[in-house]
């Protein structure tokens, strides 16, 4: 009963979380007037003038994130050996 319980649990965090991921920016906003927490996006730190957004996180020097890592990345060819 209690390993249903535990699990009951983990399940619908991550069902809350999925929903919160997807959830568009605005509603996030919203969100964020009853609690400031709320607003910034799970995948980014909101900046200190309210905006939340890759955009606004200085975590790295591009400013494209991994967008711009992986455009820089030279495609891997991949071949047949012959038997």
């Amino acid at each position: 009963m209690t390993q249903e319980l535990i699990a009951a649990v983990i399940v619908a965090l991550a069902a809350a979380y999925v929903v919160w991921r997807y959830l568009p920016r605005r509603w996030r906003q919203e969100l964020g007037r009853l609690h400031p927490g709320l607003a910034s996006s799970p995948g980014c730190h909101s900046g200190s003038d309210g905006s939340d957004g890759c955009s606004s996180c200085s975590g790295c020097s591009s400013g494209g994130g991994a967008a711009a890592e992986a455009g820089a990345a030279k495609p891997v060819a991949i071949s047949r050996v012959r038997r």
